[in-house]
């Protein structure tokens, strides 16, 4: 009595490598080849002479496209909280530079083929941007991408601008008056990503590209219920640069301008106790200097870093103001016009307090330096 096999299947897959497919051909004593186009056949087991697979095509798998999404951080150390100015970033708009490269990244290979100043927004819960980007097809040695950017996203604003016909990632940087319309510059970097890092988000920490100088005043001697000191204006006057370049690769400055630049503290801009009222009695002044140390400004000096140690002067002009019954006016007023200047380098990212110790005729400064940001509000 013959054996039978029944063959159910007329073609299967024998997977080789990712996308190969081969059917199943059998052939019988006769030399008839059957390559079971349909139904279902029996073939007496004595009759097959050979089985094999033939390759009928390559079936090919499409990649699956992966787009390029962003998060934007704060700058994260020992010294810096990482989430603590969130929010304050989802109100920015980043401009983003996206380098298609080989690995490592170099100077050679660099060029904005992938995003050049793509504007990058919060919307709702997540940062978007149009059109969108998808990640490099993952081919030997060309599948990464590096990422550069910066806020505030360059629209034409008074301080910073891109130049578009440029494949490079730098930036442009014009001070205005540092107290009047002042603009933090926030920078960050992703080098050599890959769409298998943190399913294609690019996340990026921010971190300031400018040198943040806050005035402070401190009396030199103990002030008395009937005497205030207060302040008319400071005036800061050196080579402090107030344009320049910002290479985002580099992370670094270039092309600072070597003007001598004169800020002038005034005003609505000085801090409202220490604002001189005018000529008017002592009591009707404003708290004035006293032997505790007070921020001058309401806001401190945002300024480009210098290249190297500078000379910089400080000029106050303040009023010394004591009432006195025994003077026909009631109070007296002395003004003191006092110079001093002092060797100075301000570094990216490092936050400077210079302290003025006013005197009854002279001045003194103090510097500290200091790389947290931690009490800085990030939308001055």
């Amino acid at each position: 009595m013959k054996r039978f096999v029944s063959l159910l299947a007329l073609t299967f897959c024998l997977t080789v490598g990712m996308a190969q497919t081969y059917k199943m051909v059998v052939r019988v004593n006769n030399g008839t080849e059957m390559g079971f186009p349909d139904g279902k056949i029996a073939i007496p087991v004595n009759d097959i002479s050979e089985v094999t697979f033939e390759e009928i095509a390559e079936e090919v798998i499409p990649e699956v496209w992966t787009s390029i999404t962003f998060q934007f951080k704060d700058y994260s150390s020992a010294t810096r909280s990482p989430m603590r100015k969130a929010p304050a970033l989802e109100t920015r708009r980043y401009g983003v530079f996206g380098c298609k490269n080989g690995e490592p990244l170099s100077q050679d290979n660099l060029s904005a083929n992938l995003m050049n100043n793509q504007e990058v927004t919060f919307v709702g819960d997540r940062w978007e941007y149009f059109p969108i980007k998808y990640w490099p097809p993952k081919e030997e040695g060309s599948n990464y991408a590096s990422f550069f950017a910066y806020s505030p996203y360059s629209d034409g604003n008074s301080f910073v601008s891109v130049n578009s016909a440029s494949s490079e990632p730098v930036i442009e940087y014009n001070s205005v008056n540092p107290m009047d319309d002042a603009g933090d510059l926030l920078y960050g970097s992703k080098i050599n990503a890959t769409k298998n890092d943190n399913n294609g988000c690019v996340t990026i920490d921010s971190k300031h590209a400018l040198a943040r100088l806050n005035l402070k005043a401190v009396a030199a001697w103990d002030i008395d219920a009937n005497t205030r000191i207060t302040i008319k204006s400071i005036k800061i006057s050196g080579q402090i640069p107030n344009k320049g370049s910002f290479d985002l690769y580099r992370q670094q400055w270039k092309n600072l301008s070597t003007d001598v630049q004169t800020y002038t503290l005034e005003g609505d801009n000085l801090a409202a106790d220490l604002r001189d009222a005018g000529n008017t009695f002592a009591a009707n002044q404003p708290e004035g200097v006293t032997s505790n140390s007070k921020s001058i400004g309401v806001s401190p000096y945002l300024l480009i870093p210098t290249d190297g140690e500078k000379t910089i002067t400080i000029t106050v002009d303040y009023f010394i103001t004591t009432d006195d019954a025994k003077l026909s006016t009631g109070y007296s007023r002395i003004e003191n016009v006092i110079a001093k200047s002092l060797k100075l380098s301000l570094n990216a990212g490092y936050s400077y307090d210079l302290q003025i110790i006013l005197g009854l005729t002279s001045l003194k400064c103090d510097v500290s330096a200091n790389s947290s940001w931690e009490n800085y509000n990030i939308n001055l």
